[in-house]
């Protein structure tokens, strides 16, 4: 036993690869020239929506999916919008399964694939994100990060128990090659670039 053993290590041993020089530092690609527009075009190919607004009156300013004074159950984690319905009351996430709209802040947007970094002030958040029929997330111009190289650098791990990518709404092609929104998430997602 211990012969046929020593015999399939040896023939893997003969087959190991030779040994490879270690990866240098790896160099970022290039920044876009236009890079509200690479975003913009990020942000629709994934199948969301780019809006840009002023800072100051935003929300008179965005395209929303229904008329949002209308809906019922809001989330809202800027103080620009009152929470209200679910969105204000929920004592539990399954509570948050008829919410109409959850708005967010993201600390940062990626150029290059039009994700946002959000971090959720408290887990009923995240599940508001996921549960919301519409999601809306802010970002300040400010904020834009060309690469997902730069974001990683942005991001403290340490701080943290919970952070997200987001990009587009909810999508699956799962089922008979047939893409359907809003499976498992947000049916539409906006993305607001705020400037001044």
């Amino acid at each position: 036993m211990s012969e046929a053993r020593d015999t399939i290590l040896a023939r893997l041993e003969s087959a190991r690869p030779p040994a490879a020089e270690a990866p240098g530092p790896m160099t970022p690609p290039a920044e876009p020239t236009d890079p509200i527009e690479t975003l913009r075009i990020r942000v629709e190919e994934a199948g969301g929506l780019f809006q840009s607004a002023s800072r100051t009156d935003w929300m008179n300013q965005v395209r929303w999916p229904d008329d949002w004074s209308a809906m019922n159950h809001v989330y809202s984690a800027l103080p620009a919008l009152e929470a209200r319905g679910v969105g204000r009351t929920a004592a539990t996430d399954r509570e948050l399964d008829c919410l109409d709209l959850c708005v967010l802040r993201a600390e940062f947007a990626v150029v290059e694939n039009g994700a946002v970094w959000h971090v959720p002030s408290t887990p009923r958040e995240r599940s508001a994100a996921l549960l919301a029929q519409h999601l809306f997330v802010v970002v300040d111009t400010t904020q834009l990060v060309p690469t997902l190289h730069q974001a990683y650098d942005r991001i403290d791990l340490a701080e943290i128990t919970f952070g997200w990518f987001l990009c587009g709404p909810s999508k699956t092609a799962d089922i008979e090659q047939s893409l359907v929104l809003g499976a498992h998430g947000p049916r539409t997602m906006s993305l607001v670039l705020t400037r001044d």
